[in-house]
């Protein structure tokens, strides 16, 4: 069996096909996580900022 070129990086993607899904799957899950803490990071900022414009009853005193 003679392999050409072709036939060469044939087996060179099907060889190495399995560890290219894994690190896509890698790349996949931490684009999701990170997208995940930006989320909640803006929703812990969207309340900080509005407790300081309002004024419940202990902050008015007077």
């Amino acid at each position: 069996m003679e392999l050409t070129g072709h036939g060469v990086m044939v087996v060179l993607v099907l060889f190495f096909a399995p560890a290219v899904g894994s690190v896509l799957r890698s790349v996949a899950f931490r684009n999701r996580a990170a997208g995940k803490v930006e989320m909640i990071r803006a929703k812990g900022e969207s309340r900080s900022a509005g407790k300081g414009r309002r004024t419940g009853k202990r902050g008015r005193r007077g």
